[in-house]
């Protein structure tokens, strides 16, 4: 299992349209070899700060994935405007370590 966070910082005016993109993003993404899911974390105190996580088999079709032209179009889709306003504050990987073990 490879696990990647994307901690991201928005204004708190713009969090409500980040979560909209998420929601309606293009699942381009689903149809990946070895993709598993995707979720999006709001904190309920703080909007400015989204967390987005993605499950993945194994790290090298996370990796495929990212090469994509998939992966730029959906970021191309977004508009400039939020793109420019989303800052990435902390990417983490989990890979090799952990496996689901209960759900």
């Amino acid at each position: 299992m490879y696990v990647s966070m994307s901690r991201l910082r928005v204004d708190a005016d713009r969090s409500n349209e980040l979560v909209a993109a998420f929601a309606d993003r293009m699942t381009l993404v689903d149809s990946h070899e070895g993709f598993i899911d995707l979720q999006v974390w709001r904190s309920d105190s703080d909007h400015t700060e989204v967390i987005m996580v993605s499950r993945w088999r194994d790290r090298e079709t996370f990796k495929a994935y990212m090469r994509s032209s998939d992966h730029r179009a959906s970021h191309d889709r977004l508009d400039p405007s939020l793109r420019s306003a989303i800052k990435m504050e902390k990417l983490e990987h989990l890979h090799s370590t952990y496996d689901v073990v209960s759900d």
